[in-house]
């Protein structure tokens, strides 16, 4: 009877452990995604209309996580969670628009309809990568720089660009689709907070110039080199 039950314990953790529920990734004019940088070639303003330019991956954790580092590092490791739900930019003429709706392209992974968690949206161009295994892989060891870019990692093509949302939390809907919690909105509701602001995706540099920090540091260091010199002769 005792292995009965642990039995049927451990058959719920792992049914909770791989629980779906449902939202709606669609967003707003004023939820939109944008580049930031005409640097290492790549463009200013929203994502692309064209459909297939840009990708976004919902990641989710328990609620308790409210903060991640500015390079993203942390979303590759527990209790950092993928959901599966990939989607695209819109063909919408204003761009920095996202495509998904309630219901089945909804379903996301490790949130339990009507569980209460913590989310993020990551956002990149389709040229570093069409999901989210290219992208996380070459993110690893990445560092977004105070310069305003991407640089070391394995991200692959200057001009590409990553970056994604505040961490925001809510309660999913259920399986079938049933009050889908919205991503994205103007305002908290009773099903959670959603994402209110822009999103800003970085450029990307896989030839990194020094930071102006670094680059002083150097004129310093060139300064009491010809200094020490001078009063050598």
């Amino acid at each position: 009877m005792k292995k009965l039950a642990a039995t049927l314990c451990l058959s719920a953790l792992a049914v909770a452990a791989f629980a779906q529920g449902t939202v709606n990734p669609a967003n707003t004019a004023g939820t939109q995604f944008r580049t930031n940088s005409t640097a290492f070639g790549g463009t200013t303003g929203n994502t692309a209309v064209t459909l297939g330019g840009f990708y976004y991956e919902v990641l989710t954790a328990p609620s308790s996580v409210t903060t991640v580092d500015s390079s993203l590092q942390g979303l590759l490791l527990a209790p950092w969670s993928d959901t599966g739900l990939l989607a695209t930019n819109t063909s919408f003429a204003s761009g920095g628009r996202m495509s998904g709706r309630a219901g089945s392209s909804g379903q996301v992974n490790n949130w339990a309809g009507g569980a209460g968690q913590s989310f993020i949206v990551v956002g990149w161009s389709a040229n570093e990568g069409t999901s989210w295994a290219q992208v996380s892989a070459a993110l690893a060891g990445a560092h977004f720089n105070s310069a305003g870019y991407w640089d070391q990692g394995a991200l692959l093509v200057n001009g590409g660009f990553i970056g994604a949302t505040t961490i925001q939390a809510g309660n999913s809907g259920a399986p079938d689709g049933t009050g889908a919690f919205s991503l994205f909105g103007a305002a908290a509701g009773a099903q959670g907070t959603p994402v209110t602001t822009p999103t800003t995706l970085w450029v990307v540099n896989t030839a990194p110039v020094p930071e102006p920090t670094s680059m002083a540091l150097a004129g310093l260091g060139l300064g009491a080199l010809m200094i020490f010199r001078r009063r050598k002769a």
